[in-house]
């Protein structure tokens, strides 16, 4: 009778089991139940292409922390943006922080009560890598249209959100648009090279001002098409945290001395030691973050993909495994390790007394950057190696609610945007960093996307070689925009 028992007790529990897998799977995501509005309104897309081509010409390039930016560029750039968009001009307030970043300030018919919203883009693009100029299929500064496309360095980083907010902003003043609460346009100037001479300081005069923000938005998410294999549907990455970032030195000293007298082990074979350690021993995964992300899109994917998407709880090993095949997955799961710089030694005969080395991490949410000079410090074991920060670290950011106001009105302006094709709306960490980092003060509440329409091929363009623009994401961005900010 026991046998009996159990055996009964067993059958119902895999019944119910196999019952809640399965009704998991067939349980549609319901995008906030949000049954998606065609925007009937179009921009002239061809006219705002040559606008953003005209934008790529100007060489607003951040060559690195040390390398002042060439200011004229900037300085062009903001009387290009005046004579372009005269009402917005007009209408809004801009100021010019500390000589080349710009802040906007729109004020709301109705903000009495309700905070204010920030929209962030950034001014500055990265260098051509030196010798790929040939590779080019148009000129990276040319702002050329051609096979449909807008190309040059910028075109989809960052400029093509900027631009086409402006636009929003400016066809919404021709109609007598106006949101119901302020908002604020910040475009910093130095992005690329960390932000502390642009947002940083655009973030200190909206603290000096005791503002407080509904949310920020900021780029860091796309609309990507095939993201995954068998996906029916593109999905609209959004990134409602970051990770954070601190680069470490490793220091091993050692005598030095002829070379034909060696000791155990030099300076470089000590340092060597320890960054086989750190790759070795990487830091622990955390597959939250990821499962999210894949339950989102799991009504795109065929029957099993989705069945184990939508029960993650039951199969963490195989996804964990599945995303971790793909660099990015991976990174996405902890934080990362990769060591960049390495410097030591004189002369093939020569023992080096000093070595060093530069590790950069990308912190995964509830790790700090003392945590991880702990572990990296833990895990070589040796006190032959000085560990030390080598520049400023950031922490990662907060994560921002999936859920509530700021959400729900980002999923329902990307919805629509997109209608009538259906996309899945997924939150994902992004392993990056942005200029929203410097604003957590005054907009604790952070999420990162920007309607671009990309395919994983793409994604290697953003800072590579052939940067280009589809000239329907000009206009889609346009009306993206132009939804997000009459809703608010």
């Amino acid at each position: 009778m026991n046998w009996f028992r159990w055996s009964h007790a067993f059958l119902l529990a895999l019944a119910l089991g196999i019952a809640v897998i399965f009704g998991r799977t067939f349980l549609v995501s319901s995008q906030l139940d949000h049954q998606p509005q065609p925007i009937a309104w179009q921009p002239d897309t061809a006219a705002l292409a040559e606008i953003l081509g005209e934008a790529v010409r100007f060489r607003t390039i951040s060559y690195g922390v040390d390398t002042p930016v060439e200011g004229d560029a900037f300085v062009g750039f903001h009387e290009f943006l005046r004579q372009r968009f005269p009402r917005t001009h007009a209408a809004l307030t801009r100021e010019t922080i500390n000589r080349y970043s710009l802040l906007y300030r729109w004020p709301g018919q109705a903000a009495q009560g309700k905070k204010p919203v920030l929209l962030l883009a950034h001014m500055d693009v990265v260098p051509i890598s030196p010798g790929t100029e040939q590779d080019w299929l148009a000129p990276p500064f040319g702002g050329e249209i051609k096979d449909g496309y807008v190309w040059g360095r910028g075109a989809l980083d960052n400029k093509l959100s900027l631009i086409s907010m402006l636009a929003a902003v400016e066809a919404m003043l021709a109609r007598g648009e106006q949101p119901q609460r302020d908002i604020y346009l910040a475009f910093g100037h130095d992005e690329e090279q960390g932000g502390a001479a642009g947002a940083a300081e655009i973030a200190k005069v909206l603290e000096a001002r005791q503002l407080a923000f509904e949310f920020v938005l900021d780029e860091g998410g796309a609309v990507i098409d095939e993201i995954l294999a068998g996906a029916r549907h593109p999905v609209a990455v959004v990134a409602p945290a970051e990770k954070g970032y601190a680069t470490l030195r490793l220091t091993a000293e050692a005598r030095g001395g002829h070379s034909s007298t060696p000791p155990p082990q030099s300076a470089i074979g000590i340092l060597a030691s320890a960054i086989q350690s750190l790759e070795s021993q990487p830091f622990p995964t955390n597959f939250a973050q990821s499962a999210e992300f894949l339950e989102a899109i799991a009504d795109s994917m065929p029957f099993a993909q989705k069945l184990a998407m939508k029960n993650a709880w039951l199969f963490t090993p195989l996804l964990a495994t599945m995303v971790a095949r793909v660099d990015a997955g991976r990174a996405a799961m902890h934080t990362t390790t990769a060591v960049t710089m390495i410097e030591g030694g004189i002369k093939p005969n020569v023992l080096p007394i000093r070595a060093e080395a530069l590790v950069n991490f990308r912190i995964y949410p509830g790790e700090t950057p003392d945590s991880v000079m702990e572990q990296v410090r833990f895990t070589i074991a040796d006190p032959r190696v000085r560990v030390e920060f080598a520049e400023v670290a950031r922490a990662p950011s907060p994560v921002a609610p999936t859920e509530g106001f700021a959400w729900e009105t980002l999923v329902r302006a990307i919805l629509d945007t997109a209608a009538p094709q259906t996309v899945a709306v997924a939150p994902r960490l992004l392993v990056g960093a942005t200029d929203s980092w410097h604003y957590r003060k005054v907009a604790p509440q952070q999420y990162r996307f920007a309607w671009l329409r990309l395919t994983m091929e793409d994604l290697a363009r953003i800072h590579g070689t052939n940067e280009r623009a589809a000239v329907q994401n000009v206009g889609d961005s346009t009306r993206f925009y132009r939804r997000l900010l009459g809703a608010l």
